[in-house]
């Protein structure tokens, strides 16, 4: 039944035909059909000459046909249609569903009817966004609306111009009226001829259904039933509690509580007192208890929902690799539909195999790794004020690793040997001889247990001290041991040991030089000119010719890519044989390349033109790492295109727990504020990310194993200029959290723990070193050094089973070393002054590690190599005679 509109506005306006200003006192006689119907009048058409005035007739057909919101009645061969509205009057700005702020109900009413789409009034913050001011709505939506082109609130009657008043008063021929007079009249008319809409029965539904929802969050603090909740409502709006509710009460509640009131407004022309029109079936203008809750029983879209308190948190712990299923334990009646986020996001429309929402309200995780731990939280999709939240760690099984393997020493001589742990959680350290436990207390003169047990040292050993040493790690996980065996003889046998050997390649302007870094020996040299076998092509390209490198990576210690951006080509370089085995022709200037192990994948991002500048293309090398004739191959297009790439970003081919696989790397376009997503296995593109909210263009890229955390650094779009560090959240793709004053490169150490952000600044460089926890970021310390930084490497740490930080200087002879755990920071000089000029985005004095039992750095000067001991952080050699080196690649080998 639609709602009694008041009869001033027919009475106000049929007063002015005449000329008459009435009172706001003045009484309609009685007419039921216009007390009952919707009157739309467009009362200022542009149909009809701005000069003439179109009478009020009690026989016409408009009076008595009903016209909803945005439409007004119109006389087509004397028969009433109903047509969008031409032009409203300015009046109170209101937000609407689509986000734009429109100058009154009638204009966002007018809008919903041209183009076909429901909207409806929303809280003015929902606009807040908007691009669009409601001057620029009026100047768009209607030009030619001159009489009221100044006109743009209610509360501003100094606006109309006298030309505007002019023009209005030709209109309705008001000779006797002032400005202000006028504009209240208006004011008047827009509030009860266009402010108020139509509260239909679905939009009454809606509204009891916020009704329920609201007074749920803010009356019940217990788990109650539907009907305690109703019967407290009643209570609650029964003012003067004669167990009947009126108008007048119904007002009073909206009145004092302006939250309500902002809840009812989500649904148009409806109010409280809307109650008693729609459900009060006896007719006497009021609703009794029982009329009250037959009213809110008929609601089945929304269920009162309640939550044990004792189950709001629920703590789950799964094993790397395992499913787990959660189930929400939020109830209700009729049981409401579960929605299941992480970080805000729906889980329901992820789209990904390892999460999926089932139909029954559970959620289920296939083979979940590291990045699936944290928050899940699960709410009734209509209540999401009960929320139970699931915490989920993740734990793996130790990996423990000792060096050397099997060592064979005299008697009398000091023995050491090596271990390195990772797990999640962090486990305990201990070492064993022949499964006992080393007792050893600070007096023991015997052994030495070295930091958190990553190194234990035996004094003066004598034949009693042969056996197994095992260096065993434990955590909820279990249990891991990796044992180093020692020999105690008169004649130590050297060939009875197994160790790694650590050796690198250098690339240089000359070709490829092989060396052992603790003699500093020349291994081997691959050069320039040598013909690749299979071909009449030389190394780098032909006689006279310099060797030109963008970028060298291994894969699994058999191959060494190499790309040569000049050329259009990947060499493969064979470590065993230490020759170029094999070359791969790829698109325009090849440049960098990344590996993904777990998948034997070879990435490249081809530059397209010699410099950084245009939009470049993604290729793969599938089953790289094996022994086959190799090809490249395009992941699958975006719209079409595979040119449209600006980036590539893969997670880090080097992290501690091994059989942690990642399943997606991003892509950035030129300039625009967001990613791609990169299905790794598929190659394909999965969904966008969209950044533009943070106004983030990413720069660099660095993912986290533990924990699933995606660490961007952020710059404007053309202008380039830092706009901070964001976090994403590597399985919903959603912000976490956002540093707008932390500037600069992040880089992760292996093992997940610590994040290091390097900025440079006018007088040096800054590093700031967090550590990376489930819950964030923790801010450890900062560096500040007049160092020029080029170049930032992580070396294994001799006192625990973490990482300490290298980094090179391109305006100094000097080397920084900090200890990530204490802050310790020293400078090793004499390591000779870096390249004068630096291609290919290359740094200009590269630094790079052996390993996990390296003990070694290299890092080219302009003319030559230098090799650091890391464990002394010392100048271990210098290798002179060497053009421009630009890549080292490291190489472990196991001999027996």
């Amino acid at each position: 039944m639609p709602r009694h509109k008041p009869a001033l506005i027919l009475f106000c306006l049929g007063l002015l035909v005449l000329g008459a200003f009435p009172s706001r006192q003045s009484a309609l006689p009685e007419n039921k059909s216009l007390r009952s119907q919707r009157h739309h009048r467009d009362v200022f058409s542009t149909d009809e000459p701005e000069t003439t005035v179109r009478p009020l007739l009690e026989n016409d057909p408009c009076l008595s046909h009903y016209c909803p919101s945005g439409r007004d009645c119109k006389l087509r061969a004397n028969t009433p249609v109903c047509e969008c509205s031409k032009k409203c009057i300015p009046h109170h700005s209101i937000c609407a569903s689509d986000g734009m702020v429109y100058p009154s109900h009638c204009h966002m009413h007018s809008t919903a009817c041209t183009v076909r789409k429901r909207l409806i009034q929303m809280d003015a913050s929902f606009c807040q966004k908007s691009e669009k001011t409601e001057r620029d709505w009026i100047s768009e939506k209607i030009p030619e609306s001159k009489p009221f082109e100044d006109h743009k609130s209610r509360n501003d009657s100094s606006r109309i111009s006298a030309t505007g008043l002019s023009n209005v008063q030709s209109v309705l021929v008001l000779p006797s009226l002032k400005s202000g007079d006028l504009s209240n009249l208006l004011n008047e008319i827009e509030d009860h001829y266009y402010g108020r809409d139509e509260c239909s029965m679905q939009e009454y539904e809606v509204m009891k259904d916020n009704l329920l929802l609201y007074n749920h969050a803010k009356l019940m603090s217990e788990n109650q039933s539907k009907d305690y909740l109703l019967s407290m409502m009643f209570s609650h709006y029964d003012k003067n509690n004669d167990e009947h509710l009126e108008k007048f009460e119904l007002d009073q509640v909206s009145a004092e509580d302006q939250d309500l009131v902002n809840v009812i407004n989500l649904t148009s022309g409806c109010s409280l007192a809307s109650m008693i029109e729609f459900d009060d079936t006896d007719k006497d203008a009021k609703l009794s208890i029982n009329e009250f809750s037959v009213a809110m029983s008929k609601l089945y879209s929304v269920s009162v929902v309640s939550l044990d308190k004792a189950l709001e948190v629920n703590q789950v712990s799964a094993r790397l690799g395992d499913n787990v299923e959660l189930h929400c334990a939020v109830t209700g009646s009729p049981i409401p539909p579960v929605l299941w986020r992480r970080h805000g996001q729906d889980l329901a429309i992820l789209d990904q195999e390892d999460v999926k929402v089932y139909g029954d309200g559970s959620l289920y995780l296939t083979k979940v790794q590291l990045q699936h731990a944290g928050n899940y939280t699960c709410s009734a999709q209509r209540n999401p004020h009960v929320v139970q939240t699931h915490i989920l760690t993740v734990h793996t099984l130790p990996e423990v690793n000792v060096m050397p393997k099997i060592q064979s020493k005299k008697p009398g001589e000091d023995a050491q040997m090596f271990c390195h742990v990772s797990g999640e959680p962090f486990p305990q350290v201990k070492w064993l001889k022949n499964d006992e436990e080393l007792k050893i207390d600070e007096n023991s003169k015997k052994y030495q247990i070295i930091g958190n047990g990553t190194s234990l040292k035996i004094r003066k050993i004598d034949f009693a001290d042969t056996g197994a040493y095992m260096c065993e790690a434990t955590n909820v996980g279990g249990l891991t041991r990796d044992i180093s065996s020692l020999v105690v003889q008169d004649q130590p046998t050297p060939q009875s040991s197994v160790d790694e050997e650590h050796r690198f390649f250098a690339f240089h302007d000359w070709g490829i030089c092989v060396y052992e870094p603790t003699t500093c020996r020349l291994h081997h040299m691959i050069e320039g000119t040598d013909i690749i076998p299979g071909t009449q092509e030389y190394v780098c390209g032909g006689r006279g010719t310099s060797c030109s490198w963008g970028r060298a990576v291994a894969i699994s210690n058999r191959y060494i890519y190499a790309s040569q951006p000049t050329l259009d080509r990947i060499l493969i370089v064979s470590t065993v044989q230490m020759a170029v085995v094999d070359v791969v022709g790829t698109d325009k200037v090849p440049v960098e390349l990344g590996k993904v192990l777990h998948l034997d994948q070879l990435w490249l991002l081809s530059w397209r033109e010699g410099n950084d500048t245009g939009i470049k293309t993604v290729q793969v090398i599938r089953d790289a790492g094996q022994k086959r004739k190799h090809h490249t191959v395009h992941p699958e297009p975006i719209d079409g295109q595979f040119d449209m790439v600006k980036e590539l970003f893969l997670p880090s081919s080097f992290q501690e727990i091994s059989h942690y696989t990642y399943k997606y790397g991003y892509v950035t376009h030129s300039n625009q504020r967001g990613l791609y997503k990169l299905d790794l296995e598929n190659l394909r593109y999965t969904r966008s990310v969209d950044l533009t909210p943070y106004n983030c263009v990413p720069e660099e890229i660095q993912f986290s194993a533990l924990y699933g955390f995606v660490f961007m650094e952020c710059k404007e779009p053309v202008t380039r200029k830092p706009t901070g560090q964001l976090v994403l959240d590597y399985l919903t793709d959603a912000v976490i959290s956002t540093s707008a004053t932390l500037f600069g490169r992040p880089y992760i150490s292996p093992d997940s723990r610590k994040l290091v952000t390097f900025d440079r600044t006018p007088t040096g460089s800054t590093l700031i070193v967090q550590e990376i926890k489930v819950h964030g970021l923790e801010f450890l310390f900062d560096v500040k050094t007049t160092l020029n930084i080029s170049d930032i490497t992580f070396y294994p740490s001799q006192t625990t089973h973490s990482y300490d930080l290298y980094a090179s200087g391109q305006n100094k002879e000097d080397l920084l070393f900090v200890n990530l755990n204490t802050g310790k920071v020293e400078i090793i000089t004499g390591v000779g002054i870096a390249s004068t000029t630096s291609t290919w985005n290359n740094p200009a004095r590269p630094i790079t590690t052996a390993g996990r039992f390296g003990a070694f750095l290299a890092s080219p000067s302009n003319h030559a190599l230098f090799i650091i001991n890391g464990q002394s952080r010392t100048v271990n050699c210098e290798i002179s005679a060497v053009a421009k080196p630009s890549q080292i690649v490291w190489i472990t080998q196991i001999y027996h």
